[in-house]
């Protein structure tokens, strides 16, 4: 989605990804040319592995390193700010609707700092709809809704708690699926108004 919609120029914005697991929307990021990509996830193990593999990508040196830093941060902790950047990015992250209330609030955190925000989700994560009661209750009158956008499922092994018991993001052979998108501006958070 970003590689699509942003024509600006990457070379000169930062992209902030939370929750970033296996690493791919960081590791996409800075191949498409983001000038510095911060890659963050509660777990240290997600973070070891993406230095890892922006170091090594397909057993190869590459100059990733150059472009992705990584960073421990746990969304549901709102003690600690988000770091500083143009775009936030959120994909797949709602696997509770603890996870959804948090992204809420750290996508409000960072549309108030003047960051665009990207959030992506996979069909029927259970923290879809708190997100959506926690945005709307955090800037009443927002207009905010998922979109549906074309993706593909995964194949392989998948955790229960990452694709769920009876999960439509899973086949033998990759087939189309539709995910949710949620692009924000910061022009969609209301100016505070003076007393």
């Amino acid at each position: 989605h970003l590689m699509k919609s942003n024509n600006e120029d990457r070379n000169r914005h930062t992209l902030l990804e939370l929750g970033t697991g296996t690493g791919l929307v960081a590791i996409s990021a800075a191949i498409a040319g983001y000038k510095t990509v911060i890659a963050t996830d509660y777990e240290s193990v997600p973070l070891r592995l993406l230095e890892y593999s922006a170091a090594k990508l397909n057993g190869e040196d590459t100059d990733l390193t150059s472009r992705i830093t990584t960073s421990k941060l746990d969304i549901c902790d709102f003690g600690v700010p988000l770091p500083d950047a143009d775009i936030v990015v959120a994909a797949d992250i709602m696997y509770e609707p603890k996870t959804g209330r948090a992204t809420a609030h750290r996508a409000v955190e960072a549309l108030r700092r003047g960051s665009r925000v990207v959030i992506g989700c996979s069909p029927g994560r259970p923290g879809r709809p708190a997100f959506l009661e926690e945005l709307r209750e955090l800037i009443p009158g927002i207009e905010a809704k998922f979109d549906d956008a074309e993706g593909t499922t995964c194949s392989g092994p998948r955790h229960e708690l990452v694709c769920g018991k009876d999960s439509a993001s899973i086949s033998e052979k990759p087939k189309m699926l539709l995910v949710a998108l949620m692009d924000l501006s910061p022009d969609c958070v209301p100016a505070a108004s003076s007393t």
